[in-house]
């Protein structure tokens, strides 16, 4: 067990998990929004398989491009067989958008540059070979990869996979996720408050909302007492019910942190304990039953902070998702003061003018770990953490992770 590391070896850490996602499962499309891809999809054939129509116009050969009039056969609407367009005289047949252009065809004329009297068309303004044609194979070839495996599906992919007659999608199974909230003075919402020392269990649904957020599967377990034989129980208890666990609270050094106390009797389980970083220093990642297992501090902005910068490591790695942290680098425009050696992760307020991202702490109260609303902006700023290794000066660029 390694203790009070730095954060740059528990990320080394993490990243080098040899973790497999925990298996496949097949999905009806529309469930399949929002779920981790399995496998590439690759294009079945050419689209479009054969040239279609970007307009409605008029088909007909280059080789009569410089005829003054051409005779119109016909309509060749979207969906219908492909006509054959005869070259033994200037030709013309009227094609509409998405239509398959007709054999022998290279040009469309689109209608607005065109004059129609009866049965005649005279071209006002020629076009280019194939132009307003959509090519065989523009789209994708065959065997071209369309999506790649680790993708998370969005609407856009949801199309795609429709357009490719993808009535059922294979995804990665969803890790379900326990949630152990512990401390005697805690209530569950919808609770009275008999005093000003209960606090509600923000936690428990905070750490659910970023299971479900992340596409996981939450099991929020009942309150804890700082028990610690019921500590124990549930914590085993969810190791065999859930993928992974992660707890809140009690993973401190106080004569209550029970989760810290257990986890020193099953120290040659875990990996590390205590990371030099604030807020959360006090988490614990172990692996107890190959379970995955963290202990995150009780603090509510320490919770969220470290489930941010660890346990969504080794979630994605369960979760067989490929997505990235969003990480900028940010000119800062006003001085940072830091008193502490920890490498601290700040929360701000990050903010898009003109182009350019901007940072600034407007609304944002004491940075201390228990201010939630330190999270919830009042305006349309979008949250992030700055990453401070020591006081800045105005005009520094740091780098702020996007929650």
């Amino acid at each position: 067990m390694q203790t009070k590391i730095d954060f740059k070896d528990a990320k080394q850490i993490l990243h080098a998990q040899n973790i497999t996602p925990i298996g496949v499962e097949r999905v009806f499309l529309h469930n399949a929004l929002g779920r981790i891809l399995a496998k590439d999809i690759l294009a079945p054939s050419d689209m479009p398989i054969t040239p279609l129509s970007n307009m409605d116009g008029y088909a007909f050969s280059s080789n009569f491009k410089d005829a003054k009039t051409f005779e119109i056969l016909g309509e060749n609407p979207a969906g219908s067989a492909q006509p054959t367009l005869p070259l033994n005289a200037p030709y013309a047949i009227k094609t509409f958008t998405g239509a398959t252009i007709p054999l022998y065809a290279d040009m469309l004329a689109p209608i607005e540059h065109c004059k129609v009297t009866q049965n005649t068309l005279e071209v006002i303004t020629l076009p280019q070979t194939w132009q307003y044609i959509r090519q065989r194979g523009e789209n994708y070839k065959q065997g071209e990869i369309l999506l790649t495996q680790g993708t998370q599906l969005n609407a856009h992919h949801i199309g795609l996979l429709a357009s490719l007659n993808q009535v059922f999608v294979e995804v990665f199974i969803c890790p379900k996720v326990g949630i152990l909230v512990s401390g005697n003075e805690l209530l569950e919402i919808g609770e009275n408050a008999s005093d000003s020392k209960n606090l509600y269990n923000a936690n428990g649904h905070l750490l659910f909302a970023k299971v479900l957020e992340n596409g996981g599967i939450p099991k929020l377990y009942p309150i804890l007492k700082d028990n610690a034989e019921q500590i124990q129980h549930y914590i085993n208890l969810a190791l065999q019910e859930c993928d992974m666990v992660v707890t809140s609270g009690g993973a401190s050094v106080g004569d209550y942190d029970f989760i810290a106390a257990l986890c020193k009797e099953r120290a040659k389980e875990v990996v590390f304990q205590g990371v030099r970083i604030k807020p959360g220093q006090h988490i614990i990642y172990a692996r107890f039953n190959h379970k995955y297992f963290f202990g995150l501090p009780g603090f509510p902005n320490s919770t969220l902070v470290t489930f941010e910068l660890f346990v969504k490591e080794i979630f994605k790695k369960l979760s067989g998702t490929t997505l990235k942290t969003t990480i900028l680098k940010i000119p800062l425009t006003q001085d940072i003061h830091k008193n502490d050696t920890r490498l601290e992760f700040r929360v701000c307020n990050v903010r898009n003018v003109d182009g350019n991202f901007q940072i600034d702490f407007k609304d944002k109260k004491d940075f201390q770990s228990a201010i939630l609303n330190n999270f919830c902006p009042l305006d349309d700023a979008q949250v992030g953490l700055c990453i401070l290794d020591s006081s800045k000066k105005n005009g520094d660029i740091i780098e702020v992770i996007l929650l």
